[in-house]
């Protein structure tokens, strides 16, 4: 065949077929853009590039852009090919239509060919080009985020470049083969009669609506019994996978078997109302279980990060002052507290050479012991065991209680029975009893605030942590020494100050010098310095989190789109039955306008219990590296799920208007 003709047939194709084309080519554009944007951030000069950071903090972030670039080259192999799963289902009575009237098959592979072509020129020059322009804005925002200073001149990556020519190419191919094979292996009657061919009632898969159940109850229980961060951790990842196949086997299973149950009932059934909606909502839940519950599942995750991102951001002074409650933070190790007040001493020379006026001093020494907890019970810790049983582990710091009355200003005794404690999850009672190593301590009351924030070891955060304040320091070397610790083991120290202003760059670099002269062994850190880094790392990972909340909302809003779609072509026909059969227009729609908005809310309100049950799981996860309060982390939750709601009304108006124009339109 002539390929003028076909080439004409290749536009006409897609002029006929924009109402699906074009929301397809927009995903495509959108997909591609954030993939090229992501990786032009990945190899950005103004990043980190071939070694070199351009700021503190930035080879952090230059991965998590490149993790993120690759989540997003997995979604976009499985969205675009969802979404070319919807654009070829309208295509099949067209191509049938040109098998009958004589048309080759290599002729239709060559519309085909040709027209996929288009596509992925289409988005990939589209994409590029806009991801392009946007590369600086993109790189502005994220420098204000992390509060660093704008940078002069755009930049254009070969390499980002080329790896989005190649996976694009490589999608849109698999794509191609995919149809081409769909078409060629179908009869041209069949694919004329596609839209037509009768359907049978669904049948209850018992065994998939039976895993739905278990796996759901197996993830919510994991995520809503976990108490410590190192339960989250190893219950996260595998209450997700859960609550995904859960998710699945529930709306396309037990949606199956709930209306069935329900058309057994006869006093609900036999209703004109309930017998048209059950009838019919069960051909829907058929055809669009999967992709409402791929709804429900991408709507978690846009809830579930911006939450994530909003905390991070909400939190942070928190979590600045609790990792450095000082301006200026030194740790060390000394044998004793004679050793300490020396490098106090020295430290104090340190600051007066280097300009520094400071308002208060802070000194803090303390022993460290791992221990495990057995019930009630705390033992030795088995150093091997340590990080494969994280969950029963206690960080334990022991002060004796002379040193406990100078940190904090007072004079109160305990007797060798008694202790004062702290526990990162456990609030205790005076007159408790602590089982510590085979002996019976009675809490004599809870450890001072003005200890705990300078003596817990951030770093140590997978740990559940414990101060204990003993009545001797005798007492404290007896546990040392049966831990296989010696007496004379070093003591940690922390030495803090605040200072009279802010530190200039060049003072902080004379005093790390001048300290390290005659202390070559402590650690020095600086809150401003430290502060800059937090906002770095955990301000790219917002940018990082909004990027991949808006690839799943678009998402989100295609598949509804492509689902309104297709189902307003199938009521089209269901509407003219119903109306033949005796119901007024009226009761036909308002039948049709219930069952739709009954699907169409029906994912977000299961999006919103996933979330609220992950919400233990995920907050106990993020206080492995924050302080993330209930108060705080359930507002951003709250604050973020309204608007998310209030995006998805406004898409169900938008979307819902092409459904009711097409089933309002008559039929051929």
């Amino acid at each position: 065949m002539n390929h003028k003709l076909l080439n004409k047939l290749v536009f006409r194709g897609m002029q006929k077929n924009r109402k699906t084309l074009i929301p397809f080519l927009m995903a495509g554009t959108f997909t591609v853009m954030i993939f090229y944007i992501l990786q032009s951030l990945v190899y950005c000069p103004y990043i980190y590039y071939k070694g070199v950071e351009a700021f503190y903090g930035a080879q952090t972030i230059a991965i998590i852009l490149d993790i993120s670039s690759q989540i997003t080259a997995v979604f976009a192999v499985l969205f675009l090919f969802y979404a070319n799963q919807f654009l070829i289902k309208g295509r099949k009575k067209e191509m049938g239509l040109y098998g009958v009237l004589g048309m080759s098959k290599k002729n239709i592979t060559y519309i085909m060919t040709a027209e996929t072509i288009l596509y992925a020129l289409i988005s990939m020059a589209v994409g590029m080009m806009t991801g392009t322009f946007l590369n600086k804005l993109m790189l502005l925002m994220l420098y204000k985020i992390i509060g660093q200073r704008p940078v002069e001149g755009l930049f254009f990556s070969t390499k980002a470049f080329g790896n989005t020519m190649m996976l694009f190419g490589i999608i849109f191919a698999c794509c191609l083969l995919h149809n081409v094979r769909s078409i060629r292996v179908g009869n041209p009657i069949t694919l004329l009669q596609s839209n037509h061919t009768g359907e049978k009632e669904p049948k209850v898969k018992i065994g998939i609506f039976l895993l739905g159940v278990v796996t759901l109850a197996a993830g919510y229980y994991l995520a809503l019994t976990a108490k410590t961060a190192s339960e989250a951790i190893n219950s996260l990842f595998i209450s997700i996978l859960l609550v995904v196949l859960a998710t699945y086997g529930l709306f396309t299973a037990g949606s199956i078997f709930i209306l069935k149950r329900l058309k057994k009932n006869p006093k609900f059934y036999y209703k004109t109302k309930n017998f048209i909606r059950g009838s019919n909502l069960m051909f829907r839940m058929k055809h669009n279980a999967a992709g409402l519950a791929s709804i429900c599942i991408l709507s978690t995750g846009v809830i579930l990060l911006l939450t994530c991102g909003c905390s991070l951001m909400m939190l942070g002074e928190k979590n600045i002052n609790r990792l450095y409650p000082t301006d200026v933070k030194i740790e060390s190790k000394v044998t004793g507290a004679e050793q300490g007040q020396r490098e106090i001493t020295q430290i104090r020379s340190a600051l007066k050479e280097s300009g520094i006026q400071t308002s208060e001093e802070v000194y803090r020494q303390y022993k460290t012991i791992m221990l495990r907890k057995d019930g009630q019970k705390q033992t030795y810790a088995d150093p091997d065991m340590m990080y494969t049983d994280m969950g029963s582990c206690i960080d334990t710091y022991l002060l004796s209680m002379d040193d406990y009355n100078k940190y904090v200003g007072t004079n109160e005794k305990l007797s060798e029975d008694q202790v004062l404690i702290y526990n990162s999850d456990k609030e205790w009672k005076s007159g408790e009893v602590l089982d510590f190593l085979g002996k019976k301590y009675a809490v004599a009351g809870n450890v001072d605030y003005r200890v705990t924030s300078y003596v817990l070891d951030s770093t140590m955060s997978l740990f559940e942590s414990e101060i204990l304040v003993f009545a001797s320091e005798a007492q404290i070397n007896g546990f040392l020494e049966q831990a296989g610790q010696q007496e004379d083991e070093d003591y940690n120290v922390y030495i803090g100050y605040q200072t009279n202003g802010a530190l200039s760059k060049e003072q902080q670099e004379l005093f790390a010098q001048n300290v390290n002269a005659v202390l070559p062994d402590v650690e020095i850190h600086f809150k401003a310095e430290e502060r800059h880094f937090f906002y770095n790392i955990y301000g790219g990972a917002f940018f990082v989190g909004i990027f991949l909340a808006m690839l799943f909302l678009m998402a989100t809003v295609l598949i509804i789109y492509y689902k309104q779609m297709s189902e307003g072509y199938e009521d089209q026909r269901r509407f003219q039955i119903l109306s033949n059969v005796g119901l007024t227009e009226k009761e036909a729609r308002k039948s049709i306008q219930t069952q739709v908005k009954l699907l169409f809310f029906l994912p977000v309100g299961a999006a919103m219990l996933h979330m609220m049950v992950a919400s233990n799981v995920i907050r106990l996860f993020l206080r492995m590296v924050l302080v993330v309060d209930a108060k705080t982390f359930g507002m951003a939750i709250a604050t973020v799920s309204i608007i998310f709601l209030l995006v998805y009304i406004l898409v169900y108006h938008i979307t819902s208007r092409t459904y009711y124009k097409i089933i309002h339109t008559k039929s051929c």
